[in-house]
């Protein structure tokens, strides 16, 4: 996975200069950039490190690919780029064990893959791993479950403490009730059993 780095004295140039050489748009770029001051006269430049994310994205494939089929499984992966993370979905002959127990051996290839990237990069990035929709499915469940319990401690005054959650899943309540009203969420607990309470506030 090649990192590409350009320097000019503006932020606009060095992203122009970028953009011209790899003859590519900016949503297929990831990138970190810092400001250097150098001289008596304190001069700028920025200096920006580039990697594409179609190479980030084969990266993420292979090692995934590697994970898997060490484990003596078949498999096949869907690839798909948004503005915010990379998307990789994942087919294989036994889905049960690469998803795991509440999903813990998916969530633990997943950090691996982002590991692995920021160690070859130094930019983080946020590949999103799913399997048999299991994400989906599981975002579409905390949502229902987080949004009914709101509108109990909305009508009841009383705090409800959730089951404990990963970090994943306890950043989706946040997400999701941020705007409830007459509510608040925070997180109580210590690692693994760490749990969202929805309280009242009104």
């Amino acid at each position: 996975m090649e990192k590409y780095i350009y320097e000019a004295k503006t932020e606009e140039e060095v992203i122009l200069n970028a953009l011209n050489e790899l003859n590519v748009k900016e949503d297929e770029l990831l990138y970190t950039m810092k400001e250097e001051t150098s001289g008596l006269l304190k001069k700028k430049k920025y200096i920006m490190e580039v990697v594409l994310k179609s190479d980030i994205l084969e990266f993420a494939k292979k090692y995934i690919k590697d994970i898997i089929e060490g484990m003596g499984l078949t498999v096949n992966l869907e690839t798909r780029r948004t503005a915010n993370n990379l998307q990789i979905k994942v087919h294989t002959d036994n889905n049960g064990i690469i998803i795991g127990k509440n999903g813990r051996t998916l969530s633990s290839i997943q950090t691996l893959v982002r590991q692995a990237i920021y160690a070859k990069t130094g930019i983080y990035v946020n590949i999103i791993l799913d399997v048999e929709n299991y994400k989906e499915k599981q975002h579409r469940n905390i949502e229902f479950l987080a949004k009914k319990l709101a509108r109990e401690v909305q009508k009841t005054k009383m705090d409800v403490k959730m089951d404990s959650m990963n970090s994943y899943e306890r950043r989706l309540v946040h997400e999701i009730l941020k705007d409830f009203k007459g509510i608040k969420t925070e997180s109580e607990g210590e690692e693994p059993n760490r749990s969202v309470v929805i309280k009242s506030i009104d």
